[in-house]
């Protein structure tokens, strides 16, 4: 049974005892750190249906004399909510100086603990862990986070390298997750920065908390409230990405005469479907059917492009059932015999001192994130790492695509500068896609295909390499890459 059905029984059972002693319920009596921490809210939609911390206090590296900063958000379950509207919870702080074998309280009612890391000759753990305390009628029970772990050091450890990840990368709207940088060396303390390629899709915070936007109101699949973002970590001149997508569900693209099929993945328990909607030139029309995917059969330009859908979900709330809308997804068909090029990515490399140019080969990774070039250079590709070609023909001949990728030369300069032999290694493991493409100003061939279908690749991990120039000269490079899509005669 999920722990929000448990505390519902908690609930009831609690009010009973309040009836028979004149309204008054006590909350568990208080506890000290460490606890084991709470299991992860579930939320849908914005719903609480089970409390919990959505914000958890993360481990940091520090040096002597560095303002350090814990950050924890905890959230009350919507039964909590509604019907204890006179309780309420605050946050206790709570630090193991010993190695956490003892904690005391630090700080004050407050979602961060702020502090001056401590003068240390050797490497210092200070343990961390959060309470959101319940205090009011009935018996809900506090909260615990994870306990952190602030690590100080005497001098400064600089990151060499950092990698990305995510609590999860997949959310539905109003959901929070929490991207990770693992920095190497793990002792490294140089701070880490995070952004997000789409704000208004979701947003991420200095502690890298993802926060997914909410469902619109726009029922059109137009709105900014599904797709992928990209969340990127900086530390000390590295960055590392993580793709993470929004909303419930998601557009749909298919070739006229196929199968067209919209799916609500891992529903929370005790969620249900009430209903699926078409939408059409603004009128919503019920599906009826209440499975957890709808599938258009066989569609057509003419009667189903552009048309949208979402679904309407029932939950039960203290014995009432209640209702929630996902986003509206976007349905695109393809006519007939389509064959193009649909679409081609940005690259960006970041940087390289000159000198290590110099004294040998050097291999960039796509940073995979938009360039931040404040000279007005003019990218037409996207920052997803996507490239994609659609056909749905059923007859023809073979289809090659190609690039040519001319010499890199200085942006907004006099002179094209000097930089050695330079490839574009474009890369797809998922797909076996590598091939180089020298900067040469000639086409080389990308991928052939002879069944009438269509490729998507992702080349986010593709390289430039760099021959060794003891002439290079210092500056901001760039070259445009040609892509050309041919068909053989049949």
């Amino acid at each position: 049974m999920r722990r929000w059905q448990q505390q519902l029984i908690r609930l009831v059972i609690g009010l009973l005892i309040g009836l028979s002693t004149l309204g008054i319920g006590i909350s568990a009596q208080a506890a000290s750190a460490p606890q084991t921490p709470t299991s992860p809210p579930t939320t849908i939609m914005g719903i609480n249906l089970a409390g919990g911390f959505t914000q958890e206090p993360i481990d940091s590296n520090h040096i002597s004399g560095d303002t350090v900063t814990l950050s924890a958000k905890g959230t009350r379950n919507i039964l909590e909510a509604l019907t204890n509207p006179f309780g309420s919870r605050k946050y206790v702080w709570w630090e193991s100086t010993d190695g956490g074998n003892t904690y005391s309280t630090v700080g004050s009612n407050s979602t961060t603990y702020s502090f001056t890391a401590p003068t240390v000759s050797s490497v210092t753990n200070l343990y961390f862990q959060c309470e959101y305390d319940f205090t009011g009628i009935g018996f809900f029970y506090s909260e615990w986070s994870r306990i952190a772990t602030v690590t100080v050091l005497p001098n400064r450890v600089p990151t060499t390298s950092i990698k990305v990840s995510a609590d999860s990368t997949s959310l539905y709207n109003g959901e929070i997750t929490t991207v990770h940088a693992t920095l190497t060396p793990s002792t490294a303390t140089d701070p880490i920065t995070w952004t997000s390629s789409n704000p208004s899709l979701a947003t991420v915070d200095e502690y890298g908390n993802v926060v997914a936007t909410d469902t619109s109101s726009d029922t059109s699949g137009t709105a900014d409230d599904h797709g992928t973002v990209t969340i990127t970590g900086y530390s000390n001149g590295k960055s590392d990405s993580v793709k993470i997508t929004i909303g419930t569900l998601q557009n749909v693209t298919v070739n006229e005469g196929s199968d067209a099929t919209f799916t609500l993945k891992d529903l929370p328990d005790g969620m249900t479907v009430a209903n699926w909607y078409r939408v059409e030139d603004g009128t919503a029309t019920a599906l009826n059917s209440t499975a957890t995917s709808y599938t258009v059969s066989k569609a057509t330009v003419a009667g189903d492009n552009g048309t949208s859908y979402y679904a309407t979900l029932n939950y039960t709330l203290n014995g009432s059932t209640k209702s929630v809308n996902t986003n509206s997804a976007l349905l695109t068909v393809n006519k007939s015999g389509l064959l193009a090029l649909t679409a081609v990515p940005n690259f960006n490399f970041g940087g390289i001192e000159a000198t290590t140019l110099c004294q040998g080969d050097v291999t960039l990774d796509n940073m995979d994130v938009a360039s931040n070039d404040s000279n007005g250079s003019a990218y037409d590709g996207n920052d997803e790492g996507s490239l994609s070609v659609t056909d749905s023909r059923e007859t023809g001949g073979d289809w090659t695509l190609s690039a040519t990728l001319p010499q890199f030369t200085l942006a907004d300069a006099d002179t094209d500068g000097h930089l050695g032999a330079t490839t574009l290694d474009v890369y797809d493991p998922a797909d076996r896609l590598d091939q180089n493409v020298p900067a040469n100003n000639e086409a080389t061939t990308i991928y052939t295909s002879s069944d009438y279908d269509g490729q998507d690749f992702d080349v986010t991990d593709s390289q430039l390499l760099l021959g060794q120039d003891p002439l290079v000269t210092a500056g901001d490079y760039q070259s445009t890459i040609t892509w050309t899509l041919s068909v053989a005669p049949s």
